[in-house]
């Protein structure tokens, strides 16, 4: 949910083509602009699928879109485009060099019937649910069974010695090799495993990603209440205050000014969303209620994710601005993952449910 309110946020922001001031908020209904945004681009995804993606014989990618990846790492002969060393990695996978060609297989036997689906839903806890227990579970489900896959995919990229520059009309080699020199790619490999090892497994025998598909399809409860025009507890409707808060937090003369006001903005806006005594008992329900879900908390918000993830964003920042990244801003996001500590004592809902997973784990 966090991600769908606060870093989403830009969604209907772009969509909207429009910036507030303090002085216009009062002549504009926030959540009316919110569904236009979500609706807009929602629209123009579906739109782009049904018209270049999608066939009477299935899947039907348009021009550039390709599988073409998938393909040549599916061939163990062609090392021009992939590279010898992008072949040797996958070479050491045993089992797990095939996971490419599952992968392929996958995108072309199931996506064109999860892109229906996605087509034809009419709400957003459909869209969420299909988007990510059709469409990213399954991918998930393989890279849990061959996490070296992860490894040697990031080592793909980083010492790529292919041809792909030499034949891709457009491609700059000199442009890639310095974005490669910035990225901090011991962290990167960190941060995936680390999020990926949050969805694998079974924690007291709940399958995790049938827990994290119900939170996202809880997400798109929630955007569904709020359009509907509800203004119970799984409704946005009810922080009306802190939504106008993270919208007009993007006012700012410089990208760093924005960032940290846009965080400040989510954290106060998650503030009154979860530790709210009078709706803490649904949202706990909606949004934490598998022990899997509590592990992946500490997993994530662990000193050595904290520290991983902060070095990668640092690094992705210094591709794309000048300056540092503000200080402190990925420990004031990673802190919304766990609700225990970050509602502290406004209420004791979320504490309350981790002793009952550390009980039943006893």
């Amino acid at each position: 949910m966090k991600v769908s309110v606060c870093l989403l946020w830009l969604v209907f922001i772009t969509s909207t083509h429009n910036i507030l001031t303090r002085a216009d908020a009062p002549s504009f209904e926030i959540f009316d602009l919110l569904k236009q945004g979500f609706d807009v681009t929602i629209g123009h995804v579906k739109s782009v699928i049904r018209e270049s993606m999608l066939s009477e014989d299935g899947l039907s990618l348009g021009e550039g879109v390709s599988l073409e990846a998938l393909e040549l790492l599916c061939n163990p002969e062609e090392t021009v485009l992939v590279g010898e060393r992008c072949r040797k990695e996958f070479s050491k996978l045993g089992d797990c060099t095939a996971t490419p060609c599952k992968i392929l297989d996958w995108v072309k036997n199931e996506a064109p019937a999860i892109l229906s689906k996605f087509v034809a839903a009419d709400t957003y806890e459909e869209i969420y649910s299909i988007v990510f227990g059709e469409g990213i579970v399954p991918l998930w489900r393989m890279l849990c069974g061959c996490p070296g896959v992860v490894t040697a995919s990031i080592n793909c990229v980083r010492n790529y010695d292919g041809m792909l520059f030499e034949v891709m009309e457009g491609a700059n080699r000199t442009q890639f090799d310095q974005i490669v020199s910035k990225v901090d790619w011991k962290a990167l490999k960190t941060v995936v495993f680390g999020v990926l090892r949050t969805g694998c497994g079974e924690v007291d025998g709940a399958d995790c990603l049938v827990g994290m598909t119900e939170l996202q399809a809880g997400i798109g409860r929630v955007l569904d209440s709020t359009f509907r025009g509800d203004e119970g507890c799984l409704s946005l409707r009810r922080a009306e205050e802190e939504i106008m808060g993270v919208f007009l937090s993007l006012v700012h003369d410089t990208v760093a000014e924005n960032v940290k006001a846009y965080i400040e903005a989510c954290v106060e806006l998650w503030d009154s969303l979860m530790c709210d005594e009078e709706c803490a008992g649904e949202m706990q329900e909606t949004f934490y209620s598998s022990c899997c879900l509590k592990r992946a908390a500490e997993q994530i918000n662990s000193t050595k994710m904290r520290r991983n993830f902060t070095r990668l964003f640092r690094s992705i920042w210094s591709i794309f601005y000048e300056g540092s990244l503000p200080v402190g801003v990925v420990d004031q996001y990673l802190s919304m993952f766990e609700p225990a500590t970050f509602c502290a004592d406004k209420t004791t809902v979320y504490s309350d449910f981790n002793e009952q997973c550390e009980a039943t784990r006893a």
